[in-house]
């Protein structure tokens, strides 16, 4: 029989209820079985202080408890200043069925903790706790804008109001203008009403005013689209808000914020849910491969009779996942780089989908190392990325003829004729500060409606270069096309 020594003398297990809370303290030396001691808390503010002196008192130094739901977190913050938390992921450690009682789970839990076989969980920093509760409330809140303005669509064409079949944002200023009128109740013509277009919509008013003919909206219709237009009113207000508490939080990560939007793919709104949720430090990480198996994007092991079998990706934070695959989609879509040569390479043979899973992990590395080196990012040389490519295939092809049977000294002068030397890429000298697009607080543009309309964000430098370092590009002046003036000459006869 195995026996696995103890490595910590005092520590307690906690299994986490709503209401109470089982507690299990094991005692005793290391190299002997520990004393047992089991009680049951509630989980309001003086019961937990009970808690808390308990512990203190049996000489507890440490922790185990489960993440159930959120209401481990009211136990960890009473606890946290007076012993160490080790956080459990709970998938980790569940019981068998028919085999579970709240006293035995924090008997398990004190007695692996004990023998030091639990692996605890990230813990990030308050600031960036409280910043995840912007970023995720955030993107709740998106999600309900975007269902009531689904709401409202789908009203206007149950109206046979058919605005959407032409403009493609209804709900921008040309679009609120035209339904403000709808709703109004004032008799206007579907001409009158499409005149209210701008910009680039006005080419299509003739489309427009087809759209709008012989329409059925009636008082049901603009009772029900009041409704939709107050609630997403509301949203977009606390939206606007919210995103300005984000930008205050994001003050004390200035510099990790962007150094983040330096990489493809990734701007404000991302960079600012990433940081978020992995936090700036990366020492916690003792590499890369380690953040993304705990994001949850990195192929999963299924290994079995010396047969590999399908693996997927593990369940993890949604939050994080869904910003790396929205990275992931715009970096793939970046002109000339680095991602989208992998991309590329990758979907022949994944198909689109795990491609864009495996671009997702390579911008999260990449992101650790930005934030591991305080350097933004830089797109490799393409020249020296060519070579290496091509160098590969050369080794891949020569491994194929070798296993083929083929003579070894054809197969080297074969490399030898198809290998070129690789050309040394001269190392850049530009010491001028390397450029990070910074966004623009956009001007807030409000429709007829009430709530603002999609616009396009100009970008900005915060660190701009010397003009001396010959980074800034004199204009050539213009020259104007002259017209060659067509000659004759009489040939002599």
């Amino acid at each position: 029989m195995i026996e696995i020594p103890a490595v910590i003398e005092r520590c307690a297990g906690i299994d986490i209820g709503k209401r109470e809370v089982a507690v299990a303290i094991i005692t005793g030396p290391a190299d002997q079985d520990g004393e047992v001691q089991t009680r049951v808390f509630g989980t309001t503010v003086p019961a937990l202080e009970k808690l808390r002196e308990w512990l203190v008192q049996t000489g507890c130094t440490s922790v185990a408890m489960e993440s159930t739901g959120s209401y481990w977190i009211p136990v960890k913050n009473i606890l946290e200043s007076a012993v160490r938390i080790v956080l459990v992921c709970p998938r980790k450690h569940k019981p068998e069925p028919g085999d579970k009682t709240d006293f035995r789970d924090a008997k398990n839990l004190a007695h692996l903790h004990r023998h030091g076989l639990l692996e605890g969980s990230f813990l990030p920093r308050r600031e960036v706790v409280e910043l995840r509760d912007l970023t995720r409330r955030r993107k709740k809140l998106l999600g309900n804008l975007a269902a009531e303005k689904n709401r409202i669509q789908k009203v206007l064409e149950t109206a046979n109001v058919k605005i959407g079949s032409v403009a493609s944002d209804v709900f921008g200023v040309s679009g609120q203008a035209m339904i403000s009128v709808l709703l109004s109740g004032k008799v206007a013509t579907a001409e009158q009403i499409a005149e209210l277009s701008k910009r680039r919509l006005r080419q299509r008013i003739p489309e427009l005013t087809e759209a709008l003919e012989r329409h059925h909206m009636n008082d049901h219709h603009r009772w029900l689209i009041r409704q939709s237009v107050e609630h997403a009113v509301l949203l977009d207000r606390q939206m606007e808000e919210l995103e300005a508490k984000i930008a205050e939080k994001l003050q004390p990560f200035q510099r990790e914020y962007e150094l983040l939007q330096s990489i493809p793919g990734v701007k404000t709104t991302t960079a600012a849910s990433i940081l978020a949720e992995i936090g700036p430090d990366m020492t916690q990480f003792p590499s890369s491969k380690h953040l993304t198996s705990g994001a949850g994007i990195c192929p999963g092991n299924n290994r079995s009779a010396g047969k590999s079998k399908r693996g997927r990706i593990k369940k993890a934070s949604k939050f994080l996942m869904a910003a790396l695959v929205q990275a992931g989609w715009a970096a793939s879509r970046k002109q000339g780089s680095l991602f989208q040569r992998r991309f590329h390479r990758w979907m022949r043979r994944l198909g689109e989908r795990k491609a864009n899973i495996a671009i997702a992990r390579s911008v999260l590395e990449t992101v650790y190392a930005i934030l591991r080196d305080g350097q933004p990012y830089r797109e490799p040389d393409p020249r020296a990325m060519h070579e290496t490519e091509r160098a590969k295939l050369v080794r891949h092809h020569a491994g194929r003829l070798r296993r083929l049977g083929a003579d070894e000294k054809l197969i080297a002068e074969l490399v030898q004729q198809i290998a070129s030397p690789v050309t040394p890429v001269a190392e850049r000298t530009d010491t001028s500060p390397t450029l990070i697009r910074r966004a623009c607080p956009a001007k807030v543009c409000r429709g007829a409606l009430g709530f603002r309309a999609r616009q396009t964000r100009k970008q900005e430098y915060s660190v701009e270069k010397d003009p001396s370092a010959g980074a800034l590009r004199q204009r050539r002046p213009a020259t104007k096309n002259k017209s060659k003036s067509k000659t004759t000459t009489a040939k002599p006869d």
